[in-house]
């Protein structure tokens, strides 16, 4: 992954990419330990949930976090390759912080004091800053500002300035002083791993709800895909009044970042016309939506949907649409969705009709937008 293997270049993209799906602060953490759902959400410790990995994390003391691990073996191979890929990282920071005896460079203290005038709130000259932390990084000034500039960008993640001082500094007290980093897993994890724990709870939370609203015989159709994509494919033209536009221009408005009334404005709308949601409780991180699609009105309908009314009146089937899973989660997931839902003793089959999953992994060749084309079906 881009500069990964150079032994002086730090991954600048890569490094951004992380920390925006770690715990903030975990670049001050020497041990991290990886944990089930072990009861620490009913606790005084305050939730890290970074926006792009959501998991519970819990920052027990300055030098330890806690990470909770609730999507199967493939969560833990995620979370311990963006480990690795910070720890490489941090040895290059180290090298660069030396000189060929060994000796710390005065670019690192410099940045030492750079990193303790930030936390202070205290001013300090930014193009110096950026020159002593290019050396550091062993990037050039321009690819340095950059940087900087994306990362502070991002309010959950920390400035480089203090992400590299404390990657360095871990990286030297355990080449120096042998103060180790460390990993470890937590018994309950251990026991867990391999087990449809959460997915089960989560697929009968859905069931629960399809039973309540009366659709439990009802043809479902499930779909894995963004959770605002089909809420906005029915509702965002006659929520926001738009009637007549194109619906894709419509989509392209919703994904606008300040638009936040608007999308809230849509979900508000979808709330009371056929739409529920099933909030996730079981640690899984997946959200659902239900459209009891008996109780859509086509005539809100944007032009490029059809609308086979008869059948819709008769047959009344409900779309489930799941957040994206995540490797190993996405079959255990759909695994327990599928399976007949069970109450009073007896065991009611589900009535699905399709399956549909969209979507790409990020390290997939393409860019965000890009239509992908199928090369199987199943």
């Amino acid at each position: 992954y881009g500069s990964i293997n150079d032994p002086e270049r730090v991954e600048l993209d890569g490094l951004l990419y992380i920390f925006q799906r770690l715990p903030k602060g975990i670049e001050e953490c020497r041990y991290i330990r990886l944990i089930s759902r072990e009861g620490f959400e009913n606790s005084a410790f305050r939730p890290i949930v970074p926006p792009k990995r959501r998991r519970n994390s819990y920052r027990i003391d300055q030098e330890q976090m806690f990470i909770e691990m609730t999507r199967g073996r493939s969560d833990i191979y995620d979370i311990l390759t963006h480990l690795t890929f910070m720890y490489i990282e941090a040895e290059k920071i180290r090298r660069n912080s030396e000189d060929h005896r060994g000796r710390k460079k005065r670019d690192w203290i410099m940045l030492e004091e750079i990193v303790r005038r930030e936390d202070q709130g205290e001013e300090y000259n930014q193009d110096i800053a950026y020159t002593y932390l290019s050396t550091l990084l062993g990037r050039t000034y321009e690819e340095t500002v950059n940087a900087c500039r994306r990362f502070a960008k991002d309010p959950d993640v920390n400035s480089i300035f203090h992400i590299a001082y404390w990657l360095g500094k871990l990286s030297t007290d355990e080449a120096r002083d042998s103060i180790d980093r460390e990993i470890s897993f937590s018994s309950a994890l251990r026991e867990k791993v391999g087990h449809h724990i959460y997915g089960e709870q989560w697929a009968s939370n859905i069931k629960d709800c399809l039973a309540k609203k009366g659709m439990l015989y009802q043809p479902l159709h499930i779909i894995s895909a963004n959770l605002h994509s089909v809420m906005n494919s029915f509702f965002a033209a006659k929520a926001l009044s738009q009637e007549g536009e194109e619906l894709e221009d419509l989509a392209r408005e919703l994904s606008i970042e300040s638009n936040l009334e608007m999308r809230e404005a849509v979900r508000k709308y979808a709330l009371n016309n056929g739409m529920y949601e099933v909030e996730d409780h079981a640690g899984t991180g997946i959200t659902v939506q239900i459209f009891d699609t008996s109780k859509i009105d086509p005539a809100i309908l944007p032009a490029e949907l059809q609308w086979n009314e008869t059948y819709v009146n008769e047959k009344k089937p409900a779309i489930i649409v799941m957040d994206y899973a995540f490797g190993e989660q996405a079959y255990e997931t759909m695994d327990e969705l599928l399976k007949p839902y069970e109450s009073d003793g007896k065991k009611i089959p589900l009535n699905v009709q399709s399956v549909s999953i969209m979507g790409k992994a990020g390290i997939l060749q393409g860019e965000k937008g890009d239509i992908m084309v199928p090369t199987a079906h199943v």
